[in-house]
């Protein structure tokens, strides 16, 4: 479910367009979907990458911006994952316990539509088979994200 939610907003995101636009903007997505992004440094005091929560009827995501630009990227993507998933409130993992490997259902879910969003398996699939690009540091630039979560993600998809 948390792949198919990822791939039917990154519909909405291509509405219109030929192409998908690389890298992905986490932030235009939310926007698609009302919910507001905020950077917030107070979650550096609580070592906190985010946090999905609503104000009001609003649905809000705040990201630490003490953070790397690729960890708030996908910061923002997880979050927005707890909201299409309907999870409700939720905290990142806080930075040194943060994993890949999360075994909380929510947060796997959570982490695999963040990695749909970012690393959308159609466009790996492109650059790997249509332009012959199989560095994965090469790839991890193109989409914007860490090469250990490039790597992660090709794993994931069969590639490595």
């Amino acid at each position: 479910m948390p792949v198919k939610a990822a791939q039917s907003l990154l519909s909405k995101y291509r509405e219109g367009k030929s192409s998908l636009r690389l890298p992905i903007d986490p932030r235009d997505l939310a926007k698609i979907e009302g919910v507001k992004v905020i950077a917030d440094s107070s979650l550096d005091a609580e070592n906190i990458s985010g946090e999905f929560n609503y104000e009001g009827w609003i649905p809000v995501i705040k990201y630490n911006p003490n953070d790397s630009i690729k960890r708030q990227r996908f910061t923002i993507a997880h979050e927005l994952g707890h909201h299409m998933l309907k999870h409700g409130h939720s905290f990142r993992d806080n930075k040194k316990n943060f994993t890949l490997h999360d075994f909380d259902a929510k947060e796997v879910a959570a982490n695999k539509f963040a990695a749909e969003l970012l690393m959308p398996s159609d466009a790996i699939s492109v650059m790997i088979k249509q332009r012959n690009i199989s560095s994965v540091a090469e790839l991890a630039k193109i989409f914007d994200v860490s090469v250990a979560a490039m790597k992660y993600r090709l794993e994931n998809l069969g590639y490595l």
